[in-house]
């Protein structure tokens, strides 16, 4: 056994040099918060598709949704088909997000907001709120890295001090590096766990059952309930949950970013053309794992360790510490994207909007400060028991999906108001929450979950108002913009 450590041990460390070694060489000074929040606008679309590939596949497909898959069934696939649709609408936002932001200056998604709107007080609270709905990802891939590091070690490693160690591996260097040392870094990592994962997990899958076609005919001889949505998931249930997810998805803060950071429109589409097909192949060969994992003679009570125990079983410890390295690679990949970006909403939309004598120098410092606090808060939390994960992810995207009609309708038709944007997220967000933490409150929604309902009423708002008021003085010039803009394309990888 303690060769066994040794070996999956050695492959982590190992790991983890690679990625420091290549954050460092591909590093650039932090002397601006537009370098710090965006990477100076300059990714190629290659970087910027690896890195958000990286940034928004998380390490709880191989925990969290893999145990979901062994349990629920093809229920859990829904996270692959939002993260495919969600793609969908970030390239019909493509242009005009790029555009504004060149043109603009824009950094953060609340910066977005008070362009279109006119109104910093609104910017302050959207951004308030854009951040309480999306920081629970960066605690529960903590709490998944932790999670991960003890499986994959035979237990001989902590949660806590695995959670602590990676987290610090991680915090660290968004902190030295900002969003370019993320985006490397989720590079590296999203090659690492797109490529190397879908051959691993096939292997997996081939050792296990003889191939795709052999586990499916396995799991509809013997588990054909894992094949159906399951008792008390109706359709009004499922398609609320890939609705809430596909537009909650896309109105994320870093996706704003994502798009920001790229040196053209064309990069973001290109973005989008590459992202599902490896975040397709990798989530679905976990997830369809996962659907035979429990016929497997030995297949531990918690499934969260259903693919460790796997790959331990047929690959022994080689293939456990590389199991244990994907994994790890999704969870670095996430913190990091979220953490950079968040860090700077917090310092440009939130302190800044309060303080607004602070110059961009001292937002910058902000920036790098809160990097640090950020971590250091949800590290803590992370440590703590937190129960029903799934449901917190589920109830943020209810919540985070009421951000969709301000910003979606707002850049494509100029009549969206400040009143109509404002009141709408506000009764959004208040069902959303409100009716998720007292369903009865929503039972007239007929089996709809609290964040659609919230949505409709959002909707009627924003839209009824559009005709009641007018819109934004300098909502003409911002299309005009956007209409005449000529863009210079690059074609560089990198």
């Amino acid at each position: 056994m303690v060769t066994n450590v040794l070996i999956v041990v050695s492959l982590i460390a190992f790991y983890f040099v690679i990625n420091a070694i290549i954050i460092k060489v591909f590093s650039r000074k932090q002397d601006s918060l537009e370098e710090y929040g965006v990477g100076d606008r300059s990714f190629g679309w290659f970087l910027n598709a690896f890195s958000y590939i990286g940034g928004w596949y998380n390490g709880s497909l191989y925990c969290g949704w893999f145990a979901n898959a062994a349990t629920l069934g093809v229920f859990a696939q829904y996270v692959l088909i939002y993260s495919i649709t969600t793609l969908f609408f970030m390239f019909l936002m493509a242009k005009p997000v790029w555009i504004l932001g060149k043109v603009y200056g824009l950094e953060t998604q609340g910066d977005l907001i008070e362009l279109r709107y006119g109104s910093k007080k609104f910017k302050f609270v959207f951004a308030f709120f854009s951040f309480i709905f999306w920081i629970p990802w960066l605690v529960l891939e903590m709490k998944t890295l932790g999670y991960v590091v003890q499986a994959a070690t035979y237990h001989s490693i902590n949660f806590n001090i695995g959670l602590i160690v990676a987290s610090a591996f991680v915090i660290g260097y968004s902190f030295l590096g900002g969003a370019r040392a993320s985006a490397v870094g989720n590079l590296v990592q999203g090659l690492t766990f797109t490529i190397v994962g879908v051959l691993a997990v096939y292997y997996l899958i081939v050792k296990a059952f003889g191939g795709l076609a052999d586990l499916y005919y396995v799991v509809e001889k013997d588990l054909p309930q894992l094949l159906t949505l399951g008792e008390g998931l109706d359709g009004r249930t499922w398609a609320s949950i890939l609705i809430t997810c596909t537009l909650g998805g896309y109105s994320l803060p870093g996706i704003f970013t994502t798009m920001y950071r790229a040196d053209s429109s064309r990069a973001v589409k290109k973005t989008v053309l590459v992202a599902p097909i490896f975040g397709f192949m990798i989530g679905f060969m976990l997830l369809a794992l996962g659907l035979g994992g429990t016929l497997i003679p030995g297949f531990p009570e918690d499934p969260q360790a259903g693919v460790f125990f796997l790959a331990d079983k047929i690959g022994g410890p080689v293939m456990l510490g590389l199991i244990g390295i994907l994994a790890i690679a999704a969870c670095l990949s996430t913190i990091s994207a979220v953490i950079n970006v968040a860090s700077v909403l917090i310092s440009k939309d939130l302190v800044g909007t309060a303080i607004p004598k602070l110059d961009r120098k001292s937002l910058l410092k902000w920036a790098k400060i809160l990097t640090i606090g950020i971590g250091i808060i949800s590290i803590f939390v992370a440590m703590q028991d937190i129960p029903n994960l799934m449901f917190i992810a589920l109830v943020m995207y209810d919540c985070s999906v009421q951000v969709f009609p301000a910003i979606f309708l707002g850049l494509f038709w100029k009549r969206i108001n400040f009143p109509g944007a404002s009141a709408g997220f506000a009764v959004g967000c208040f069902f959303s929450i409100f009716g998720n933490l007292f369903p009865a409150m929503v039972a007239f929604g007929g089996g709809w979950s609290a964040g659609i309902v919230g949505l409709m009423f959002n909707l009627v708002i924003i839209i009824v108002c559009a005709f009641v008021f007018k819109p934004y003085a300098k909502v003409d010039e911002l299309f005009d913009t956007v209409k005449n803009y000529r863009e210079t394309y690059s074609s560089k990888l990198m």
